[in-house]
């Protein structure tokens, strides 16, 4: 006669876990593998100074340079015009 059971999907004998569980695994090795190859290939800083730095150092100590004489020339202390003929009377 009929039977409610036929209409079922046919399910597998092993559950969904195992595969996740593998998934998991998976998903360790790779973060451990990423790890390992960071390491590995790992970029270490630059040991040197680049042109382009070595310019700008360049360009700020003129610049300071600069900026310093202009600053002592105004601290010059100068004579004060007509300070002879001052001194005279």
């Amino acid at each position: 006669a009929f039977s409610p059971v036929a209409f079922l999907p046919k399910t597998a004998g092993i559950s969904a876990t195992p595969l996740f569980a593998c998934r998991s695994n998976a998903k360790k090795e790779k973060i451990k593998r990423n790890r390992e190859n960071m390491r590995k290939f790992k970029t270490t800083g630059r040991k040197g100074t680049t042109r382009r730095k070595l310019l700008k150092k360049a360009q700020a100590s003129k610049a300071r340079q600069e900026e310093s004489e202009f600053i002592s020339k105004c601290f010059i202390t100068v004579p004060a015009p007509n300070s002879e003929d001052d001194s005279k009377k």
